[in-house]
């Protein structure tokens, strides 16, 4: 009888453990919010580069589902985030001028891709 019990058990045990391996360890350590309080462990190094605004047009969010499965315009690429684990299908490139970014998003638009918006990204230079 304990056999019979055992043997799911150990089953599900193992099926759970090789899902939990897709994502990686680093992702379970993320914390929640940054602590605010004054750190004693060496500062960063500094770098003469200034912070501008990117855009990029996103299209897709892809959880269940691979994006070799899709054809997708040349000027998009589709990324990877592990911890997500979703597949994120944007523009190749970034833009600084926004303008730029609202004319790939309308092109985009008119090709069929109703769900394309603008996100922002922080770079330096």
């Amino acid at each position: 009888m304990k056999q019979v019990v055992l043997i799911p058990v150990l089953l599900i045990s193992f099926f759970l453990n090789a899902a939990a391996q897709d994502r990686p360890t680093y992702c379970d350590d993320i914390p929640v919010m940054y602590d605010k309080t004054v750190s004693t462990k060496a500062a960063l190094p500094k770098f003469s580069t200034a912070a501008v605004k990117e855009y990029k047009v996103q299209v897709a969010i892809l959880k269940f589902t691979h994006p070799k499965d899709y054809p997708f315009h040349r000027s998009l690429v589709a990324r990877y985030r592990p911890c997500e684990q979703v597949w994120v299908v944007e523009s190749r490139e970034s833009f600084s001028d926004r303008k730029e970014a609202e004319e790939l998003q309308a092109e985009l638009k008119r090709l069929g891709y109703k769900g394309a918006y603008l996100i922002e990204l922080l770079g330096y230079q």
